[in-house]
């Protein structure tokens, strides 16, 4: 079976269906303008995939200036020659099948919390919410290291030459963010994206770890921004400190550049009635993928980050 890699195909990977012996189709067509469409949007673009197993993102390039040449005579005929739209293409199908189980023994319950002010169905709601709260954590982690993976295989654009260089300080890095947040929101190819376009604002997202954020005036970062502080943090994909994601950078993506399809996302159960006790799941399936047709860009703010702990702390 041909499964696509983080970052997509270019060819659609053709599936003989392993029951059926039919070439599978495409989960998710959808092809989109350029200019995108103003959603709300979370960290990823998120595609709630029904039915097939394959998604196909492709985007239209804009159309090219042409010289206009009048009819060189009343007689003369213009030119009908076609010339169809440019479209690149990517393609996604790196499912992952995960199952999330716990086991309810209700006799046992009723034993430990006998005269003690609890009942069964209040800790039976807290054994089942470990499968969401189990789920949601590795949920994170994939979003996580996508982010991660995005920088440092260098599938996003490394951003030195938008900036002008790299920041020496805690307010270089608001002046990188800035310059970086209009390096998208410009009609250009940063990222190294096929065709050139301008990224709505409200797409935009900029990812940064709780740690540099601590080391950041929040309000002066709001005001270089012209925005209140409540729709900055509407901007900002706060990763929470985690020693699996540095500090040492910050990206700032088109939100559709990073996607998670699910295909499942469900809840079932095993009665058992002769031993007494009944499995649950929570089961899923998901794709997490880069989307090279989307501007993503990052930057090493290391420097930064020395230098502004030195300024608060003392370093041993």
């Amino acid at each position: 079976m041909s499964v696509t890699p983080f970052i997509g195909s270019d060819a659609f990977p053709v599936n003989n269906n392993d029951v059926y012996g039919l070439v599978e189709t495409l989960a998710v067509q959808n092809i989109r303008g350029l200019k995108s469409t103003n959603r709300i949007a979370d960290a990823f673009y998120d595609y709630d995939v029904a039915d097939g197993k394959v998604i196909e993102e492709a985007v239209v390039k804009m159309a090219d200036r042409q010289a206009f040449t009048k009819v060189p005579s009343p007689s003369g005929v213009p030119s009908l020659s076609p010339l169809d739209p440019t479209l690149y293409v990517k393609y996604f199908n790196n499912w992952e099948t995960s199952q999330f189980k716990t086991t309810i023994r209700r006799d046992d319950i009723r034993a430990i919390i006998a005269n003690k002010g609890a009942g069964v169905e209040e800790v039976v709601s807290e054994i089942l919410a470990s499968l969401s709260e189990g789920e949601g954590y590795y949920d994170y982690t994939k979003m996580r290291d996508a982010l991660k993976m995005a920088v440092e295989q260098e599938y996003a654009q490394e951003a030195t030459a938008y900036v002008g260089g790299t920041p020496k300080n805690a307010k270089g890095i608001v002046f990188a963010l800035r310059q970086m947040f209009n390096t998208l929101k410009a009609t250009n190819d940063a990222g190294n994206v096929p065709a050139p376009y301008g990224v709505p604002v409200e797409d935009i997202r900029i990812a940064v770890s709780e740690d540099l954020l601590n080391l950041i005036d929040v309000t002066e970062l709001a005001n270089v921004f012209n925005l209140e502080k409540e729709a900055l943090f509407g901007k900002l994909v706060v990763i929470p400190h985690d020693t699996n994601f540095s500090a040492n950078y910050i990206l700032v993506y088109d939100r559709k550049a990073f996607g998670r399809a699910t295909r499942i996302f469900d809840y079932t159960q095993d009665v058992l009635g002769g031993a007494r006790y009944t499995n649950h799941f929570l089961t899923t399936e998901r794709a997490y993928f880069y989307n090279g047709l989307y501007k993503a860009i990052w930057l090493d703010v290391s420097d930064a980050i020395a230098a502004a702990k030195g300024e608060i702390l003392t370093i041993e």
